[in-house]
């Protein structure tokens, strides 16, 4: 097989997970390990599936930051839920986006890609890493 275009495209995991689950990789067949575990992985993620209409309308609402392609994926990929995490994400944020930028970056990644957290899963998050309750 010849590729015509290499790297026309980068997807992002929730549309990995579309054509995995298209594939019928969740239902077991004729998937490879490799493919089953990347579902079993995806799957898992506090993202919600989104289509790729949904997806447009999301970057469409952070295009006033003239966020890059990469910064854009990992907002949709990881669903930062803390300014720290967007700071992690955003290459230059407090000169790029400031407190204002990076509160509606994380309002618009709350209503539009992040998942809402199981019960387990919130309570984890505040807790610290030696399992103890943080203030």
């Amino acid at each position: 097989m010849k590729l015509l275009q290499p790297n026309v495209a980068v997807i992002c995991n929730c549309e990995l997970l579309q054509v995995l689950t298209e594939r019928g990789v969740h239902l077991g067949g004729r998937a490879l390990p490799s493919e089953r575990m990347a579902h079993q992985y995806l799957a898992s993620q506090p993202v919600r599936q989104l289509s790729g209409e949904q997806l447009t309308e999301f970057f469409s609402l952070l295009e006033a930051y003239n966020l890059s392609q990469g910064e854009l994926l990992q907002l949709a990929n990881l669903a930062p839920r803390t300014p720290v995490e967007v700071h992690l994400i955003v290459a230059d944020c407090e000169s790029r986006l400031g407190d204002e930028g990076v509160e509606t970056v994380l309002a618009a990644v709350a209503e539009r890609v992040a998942a809402e957290p199981a019960d387990g899963a919130a309570e984890a998050e505040g807790e610290g890493a030696n399992g103890m309750q943080e203030e």
